[in-house]
């Protein structure tokens, strides 16, 4: 009975592990598609600010992708980063969708930032 457990948490773990390395792969453009996704899924977002997200999501994605590859890699400007993004998504959204997106960080948090890729 242990070993069969043991054997599915490792499972588990082997493969959260790749799905991490799968996300570390992608490409800003991928990126910023899959955060459009799951924002659709989880707002219900309009066709239009579908687009209006994507381009959001890929200008955030890019600088990220510039700031990881530099040398100095400054977590207080991809904090910023972040923030002026919560900002311009804030606008595009109902207050319905600001409520939902509220919640939805909240649990995320709470969680300890689970659905994150591995931290540097």
């Amino acid at each position: 009975m242990k070993r069969g457990i043991i054997a599915i948490i490792m499972a588990f773990a082997s493969f959260t592990a790749f799905a991490q390395r799968d996300m570390a792969k992608m490409t800003p453009e991928a990126r910023a598609e899959n955060q459009t996704k799951n924002l659709t899924e989880t707002l219900g977002l309009t066709a239009d600010q579908q687009k209006q997200v994507y381009t959001l999501n890929l200008t955030r994605a890019q600088k990220m992708e510039e700031m990881r590859n530099s040398q100095d890699a400054d977590r207080s400007k991809m904090r910023e980063s972040m923030e002026t993004f919560n900002t311009e998504l804030q606008k595009l959204l109902t207050p319905e969708q600001q409520e939902k997106y509220k919640t939805a960080m909240e649990e995320r948090r709470k969680n300890g930032g689970a659905g994150r890729g591995p931290r540097n």
